[in-house]
């Protein structure tokens, strides 16, 4: 009789301890990030390396268990990514009324790319306890601009530009964990690394060696915040 009741026991634990993991969760993150760019795509004869920036994002989004250790998400964020950069700034190709045709060389202290992000995210938990998981993850995030921040020295050109368009994609990799706080509520952080980061020319930008360029960058992650199942 006790074998049987241990056999039972045993077979029953995962519901018993509340180990299922709910199908669908609402994640929300803070997501602080360290952003790693050039110092200089203007000056060809100038030294150049790696500089990095702090800037802030925020995140949303569902999250599908497919078992107790895979899972799949996706999602909508908003970060404004600076670069404290060189570049030189086309004023012909600027729209009214700030484009200028007499093109003096304007160069930038630093530009602003204000993006939506939706990530596709597929995970693995390595350990999955009833309290705590640490799990694995990888994806693929579609960069929409909704407009970029030019600070430069001639103030009659500095501002905020719209473009609306793709501005290209990322894919990351990271890690991370979750701890239940209650039976709804679960508290979550890690960090994830662009390995890579397309970025569109900007016709607004141009260096001593090609008219129309990018300012390709990477990016660190760093994410907190909270889980709910739905």
């Amino acid at each position: 009789m006790r074998h049987t009741l241990t056999i039972i026991l045993l077979l029953f634990a995962p519901a018993l301890f509340g180990q299922k993991e709910e199908k669908i969760s609402l994640v929300l993150r803070l997501q602080p990030q360290v952003t790693y760019h050039k110092n200089n795509y203007a000056f060809r004869w100038k030294e150049t390396y790696t500089k990095s920036t702090f800037n802030a994002g925020i995140g949303a989004a569902l999250q599908y268990h497919f078992t107790n250790r895979w899972f799949a998400e996706a999602g909508l964020g908003y970060i404004s990514r600076k670069l404290n950069t060189t570049a030189f700034l086309n004023q012909g190709a600027l729209p009214p009324p700030r484009e200028s045709f007499t093109m003096e060389l304007v160069t930038t202290q630093s530009v602003a790319f204000r993006t939506i992000e939706l990530p596709l995210i597929i995970g693995y938990r390595v350990i999955n306890s009833n309290k705590t998981s640490l799990f694995f993850n990888a994806g693929c995030t579609g960069n929409f601009l909704m407009n970029t921040y030019y600070e430069v020295g001639f103030k009659q050109y500095q501002g905020s530009y719209a473009k609306t368009h793709w501005q290209g994609y990322s894919a990351h990799i990271g890690m991370g964990a979750d701890h239940r706080i209650s039976k709804k509520i679960a508290a979550t952080a890690g960090f994830a690394y662009s390995l890579v980061n397309t970025m569109k020319k900007d016709a607004y930008l141009f260096s001593q060696d090609e008219y129309v360029i990018a300012l390709p960058h990477t990016y660190l992650i760093f994410f907190v915040g909270i889980k709910t199942p739905l």
